[in-house]
């Protein structure tokens, strides 16, 4: 029998991620929101990463509002990682309702229950139908 993390994954809402933006991107960007020339705000922003490597090295978590926390974690090996955590006004930010302009596939399926998904699934998969627990509500909170 098929899990519901497979129903999910194959019929569930997907963000369909454009070109990655880049450091000429956000400097035209940041210049145009602060005032700086978009060199002044390229060379901020190249600074601003050789500024946190510094800190991280020197064993001190940076705290970026609005972009998050950034931290140092070491694993048993001895690699180096960095941890991130973002900041709560920037996740808010992301999903204050109607302010999401990117593609999304299957949109209409936020906030579909697991018989939904049972339903789905069942549907083009009848040779392995989706297991659900019995009385399972399942639904996810309505995120638009």
């Amino acid at each position: 029998m098929a899990r519901l993390i497979e129903a999910i994954v194959a019929f569930g809402p997907k963000l369909i991620y454009g070109r990655t933006a880049n450091l000429d991107d956000i400097a035209l960007l940041l210049s145009k929101r602060s005032g700086l020339s978009a060199l002044d705000a390229e060379m901020a922003l190249r600074e601003l990463s050789g500024a946190v490597i510094h800190q991280l090295r020197s064993g001190q978590p940076v705290k970026l509002p609005g972009i998050g926390r950034l931290r140092a974690t070491v694993g048993r090996g001895g690699k180096m990682r960095v941890h991130v955590m973002p900041d709560v006004a920037l996740v808010k930010a992301l999903n204050a309702p109607g302010t999401y302009r990117g593609e999304m596939a299957n949109r209409a399926r936020i906030g579909l229950d697991d018989a939904g998904y049972k339903a789905l699934w069942d549907g083009v998969h009848p040779e392995d139908p989706l297991e659900v627990a019995v009385g399972a509500a399942g639904a996810a909170p309505t995120v638009r």
